[in-house]
């Protein structure tokens, strides 16, 4: 066994200076993760979108995008006497309806959930003597 000078032995100084430099290098490292940029896991959720589009008579709206599988149409209906009002929805080049609403004699203020997305749609829109108006909405699953 080594001894010191003063007739110590060496070996507890060796043992003390291993540990005390494995402290510095935990300190070091521990130091070096918490500086480094936090990673968040990805979303798989579609940012929402809107549309809106409103009238008193009938339209057939610009095409508009929906990215999500599950969506919904808010709409309100001011009638009046002998008022109608109903829409349908196409999907972009298709011409079968995709949904619709029944016929509207009176004010309401609803909506209706529609599935059948992702993919590109459009309003026919049938009124007479009534203002509306419509928002479709992205729904997150």
């Amino acid at each position: 066994m080594e001894l010191n000078s003063k007739g110590d032995p060496l070996l507890p100084r060796k043992i003390l200076i291993l540990a005390l430099l494995a402290a510095l290098f935990a300190v070091a490292a521990l130091s070096i993760l918490a500086g480094l940029p936090k990673t968040e896991p990805r979303s798989t959720e579609q940012p929402e979108v809107k549309y809106f589009f409103s009238g008193d008579s009938g339209k057939v709206t610009q095409p508009f995008h929906i990215p999500t599988e599950e969506w919904k149409i808010s709409y309100s209906v001011q009638a009046t006497d002998n008022s109608f009002f109903k829409f349908i929805v196409y999907r972009e080049g298709s011409g079968v309806p995709l949904t619709e609403i029944p016929d509207l004699y009176v004010t309401e203020n609803t909506y209706v959930t529609v599935d059948g997305g992702p993919g590109d749609f459009y309003l026919v829109v049938t009124s007479s003597l009534a203002s509306w108006e419509i928002t479709v909405t992205s729904m997150n699953e």
